[in-house]
């Protein structure tokens, strides 16, 4: 489990900037703080180190600097659309095809590439809630300043947290996915190692949470990937992709396989031009499950 760095007075102090000054003050103060984080996480470098020499084969310090700066926008952002969603555009070029998916009741393949929380700033998107299935590793005060940003606008993404405990999640899944509704979980991470799946990702064997394929087999749903992208300021685009149906000639577990690896072959292709945009900042590929 990574743990969220910073706490909510920082939070604070950084909105402050932004509802006084806009993105140039935020930016001018992100300046510091991304320093300052830059040169005291060195696990973190080694492990975007790794990553970025397997995307482009270039790592320095300036990509270094550029990506977590680029992740301070994208975290500054998560709270700022809940203060101000009229002000973002959520750019979705089948928005069609993903409303239409979203009223039938589907699972959603979430990633630590962009930012999910866009959804809720879709045009049309109050029909059918998402239950966003996560691990919550946010300090309770930065957990309250979220509530107090948040307006009604994103109360249809709904979290149901993994420290609950497998019964309980699993009545939540189940309860969301009876009423038609729709459930997202974080698919580039493993959270349980029983439940792992391995795919190549940018030549190396890796491992995802394999929860979502399973549960998608078992109840015969639609499989969607969404990947949201920061484009500029005030700006998203949302990718909305469809993973092949399941091969119902194939056995659970080879149908299972290549869903997965559909999915890992996606994120990689969207990470290659988008490199910036993925925030699993630890050593994914050396993580192992036992």
């Amino acid at each position: 489990m990574i743990k969220q760095r910073g706490n909510a007075l920082g939070l604070w102090i950084l909105y402050t900037f932004f509802k006084i000054f806009g993105y140039p003050g935020l930016r001018f103060l992100l300046i510091f703080v991304v320093l300052y984080f830059s040169l005291t996480s060195p696990d973190v470098k080694n492990a975007l180190k790794k990553y970025y020499l397997l995307v482009n084969g270039k790592f320095n310090f300036f990509i270094y600097y550029r990506h977590l700066f680029h992740y301070a926008l994208v975290h500054s952002d998560r709270f700022l659309t809940a203060r101000f969603p009229e002000r973002f555009t959520v750019e979705v070029p089948d928005i069609g095809t993903y409303l239409k998916l979203k009223s039938e009741g589907v699972i959603f393949l979430f990633s630590h590439a962009g930012d999910w929380t866009t959804c809720a700033l879709i045009p049309g998107n109050e029909v059918a809630p998402i239950h966003i299935v996560k691990q919550e590793t946010i300090e309770e005060s930065i957990r309250r300043f979220e509530d107090e940003m948040r307006q009604q606008s994103q109360k249809e993404l709904r979290v149901i947290d993994l420290s609950e405990g497998p019964h309980a999640v699993a009545v939540k899944i189940a309860a969301a996915l009876g009423k038609k509704e729709n459930v997202a979980m974080m698919t580039d991470r493993v959270i349980n190692p029983k439940k792992s799946a391995r795919v190549t990702l940018f030549g190396q064997k890796v491992f995802i949470n394999k929860n979502p394929f399973e549960i998608a087999y078992n109840r015969d749903l639609p499989l969607i990937a969404i990947f949201s992208f920061r484009k500029k300021d005030y700006h998203y685009r949302l990718h909305v992709l469809k993973i092949t149906p399941f091969d119902r000639n194939l056995s659970k577990e080879e149908a299972i396989a290549l869903a997965a690896q559909e999915y890992a072959t996606l994120l990689e292709n969207l990470l290659h031009e988008h490199p910036e945009e993925w925030f699993n900042h630890y050593d994914f590929f050396a993580t192992i499950p036992s």
